[in-house]
C-alpha cells in the first residue's frame, strides 16, 4: 500500500513538473533574434541563347569559394493563443574573381578563355507568414501557415580581357528576380525542460514570376537553450535548395541549381 501511494505521488509530482517545465518554456510568446549561417555552397549555372552552345559553369569555374557566411533576422508575434505572425529576413552575398580557362556564355554574353571574370551572387529573402496552431500539448506545438515573400535574386558576371594595359573586350551578363510571391511553412516546437527546447521549420517559396519558374525550399532543425530569463541561443543546421529557370524569350533561357547547407547560430530576446 505504501509503495502504491509513493508511486502515485511520484507520478503526480512528475506531471506537475512537466507542466511547469512546459509552462516555463512557452511563457514567452514573442521573440526577435539575429543569427548567422556558415554554409557550404554548390551551384551550377546554365545559360543558352540562340545558336550559342549551352555550357554549364560551377563555382570552381567562377573562382568562388564553396563556403561562406550569411546573415538573418527572425521575429515572431503571438497575437492570439493559436495565431502567430512570423517575419524572416535572410541575406546571402558571394563574389569571386578569376581568369577563366574555358569559353562559355551567360545571358547572351560570351566569355572567352583568358578573360578575367568577376562574378556576384546575391540572394536576399524577406518573408512574412501567418501561422495557425494545429496541435498543442503541455510540451509541444505544431503550426502551419503561409504568406508572402520577396526574393531579391541577382546573378551577374562581368569580364574583360587585356593586351598589356589595353582592354581588348568586355562583357556583362546578369539575371535578376525581385517580386512578392506566395510561400508555405510548417514549424514545430518541443520543450525538453525549462531551459532546453527543440524546433524545426520546413518551408517552400515560389519563384514563379515574369519568365521565372521554380522554387526555394528549406529545412532547419534547431536546439535552443535559455541561458537567462529573456535570452536564448539556438544552434542548428540549415538545408536550402534553389531550382530556378529564367525564360527571357523563346531562344534565351538561364537555369540556376544551387544548394546551401551548414550550421546556424541565433541569439534571441524573448518577451
Amino acid at each position: 500500500m505504501i509503495f502504491k501511494q509513493l508511486s502515485a505521488c511520484f507520478i503526480l509530482w512528475a506531471f506537475l513538473c512537466n507542466t511547469a517545465v512546459a509552462a516555463a518554456y512557452f511563457e514567452f510568446k514573442n521573440s526577435i533574434g539575429m543569427g548567422a549561417a556558415y554554409q557550404s555552397i554548390n551551384a551550377d549555372l546554365r545559360s543558352s541563347v540562340g545558336a550559342l552552345p549551352e555550357v554549364s559553369v560551377d563555382l570552381d569555374d567562377l573562382g568562388m569559394d564553396r563556403e561562406d557566411w550569411s546573415w538573418a533576422l527572425e521575429g515572431r508575434w503571438r497575437f492570439k493563443p493559436k495565431w502567430m505572425l512570423v517575419g524572416l529576413a535572410y541575406q546571402f552575398e558571394h563574389d569571386g574573381a578569376r581568369a577563366i580557362s574555358r569559353d562559355f556564355n551567360f545571358e547572351g554574353k560570351e566569355f572567352q578563355a583568358g578573360t578575367f571574370l568577376n562574378t556576384e551572387i546575391s540572394i536576399n529573402t524577406y518573408i512574412v507568414d501567418l501561422m495557425y496552431q494545429v496541435y498543442d500539448s503541455e510540451r509541444a506545438e505544431v503550426l502551419v501557415g503561409g504568406g508572402v515573400h520577396a526574393i531579391d535574386f541577382d546573378v551577374s558576371m562581368s569580364g574583360a580581357a587585356f593586351i598589356g594595359d589595353q582592354e581588348r573586350q568586355s562583357a556583362r551578363g546578369s539575371s535578376e528576380l525581385l517580386a512578392p510571391l506566395p510561400n508555405f511553412r510548417v514549424q514545430g516546437f518541443y520543450a525538453i525542460n525549462q531551459n532546453w527546447g527543440a524546433a524545426v521549420a520546413l518551408g517552400w517559396l515560389s519563384a514563379d514570376y515574369d519568365g521565372y519558374d521554380g522554387s526555394f525550399s528549406y529545412l532547419h532543425p534547431r536546439i535552443a537553450y535559455a541561458f537567462a530569463e529573456h535570452w536564448s541561443i539556438t544552434a542548428g543546421y540549415q538545408y536550402v535548395k534553389i531550382d530556378v529557370t529564367h525564360q527571357e524569350s523563346n531562344n534565351r533561357e538561364s537555369a540556376f541549381d544551387m544548394n546551401f547547407n551548414g550550421p546556424t547560430i541565433f541569439m534571441s530576446y524573448r518577451f
